[in-house]
């Protein structure tokens, strides 16, 4: 899986690079102790019980949300990012475990210009699996190319977005080493105005 970071596929120009690379695990206690013991990752962030994707829409049709355990950590300036599904909510993340996926669960990349990139995807091969977020202020969506199988989570990249990315940076980086778990809400970046 170490091998994951360094073999990124080539990403069509208008995402840019990959800023996170994310997995789906059956356990993520277990998970962060693997990477751990056989990669050395580490320090963890963790959240429980998160509800992440609000006013979403799965597959065409309103989503329920889907609650989740995260963990993030870094591979050299790569976000790892770990998802547990708790229940059995249809999502993109239970279509990855109903097909017993493992490696890759997709690619986090961030875009200034969201609708150029979206429409880009849509236009080129890829079906919108997840639509999230409020156009103008924050969009995410996870696409698809069905033929590769390759998912890209979109992220609109702005003022209410990059304090999400800086923030989980910061806080793994200055994370006690010593301590391989560090609990955290995903309400510790929202940004405050």
């Amino acid at each position: 899986m170490i091998s994951d970071f360094e073999n990124i596929p080539e990403l069509p120009a208008i995402f840019g690079p990959a800023k996170q690379i994310a997995y789906m695990v059956e356990d993520i206690d277990a998970a962060i102790e693997h990477w751990n013991t056989a990669w050395g990752v580490g320090p963890f962030l963790l959240t429980r019980n998160a509800l992440p994707l609000g006013n979403a829409y799965y597959r065409g049709e309103k989503a329920e949300p889907a609650r989740i355990n995260i963990a993030f950590a870094y591979v050299g300036d790569m976000q790892l990012e770990l998802i547990e599904l708790i229940g059995d909510t249809p999502s993109l993340y239970k279509e990855a475990l109903d097909r017993r996926q493992t490696g890759v669960h997709h690619y986090a990349v961030c875009v200034d210009d969201f609708p150029a990139a979206y429409n880009w995807a849509l236009d080129n091969g890829f079906d919108a699996a997840v639509d999230a977020g409020v156009d103008g202020l924050a969009r995410m969506s996870y696409v698809e190319n069905p033929e590769t199988g390759l998912i890209l989570e979109v992220v609109q990249w702005n003022a209410l977005t990059r304090p999400y990315f800086d923030g989980l940076e910061q806080m793994v980086k200055s994370a006690d080493k010593e301590q391989l778990i560090h609990p955290f809400s995903l309400a510790d970046l929202t940004p405050v105005h």
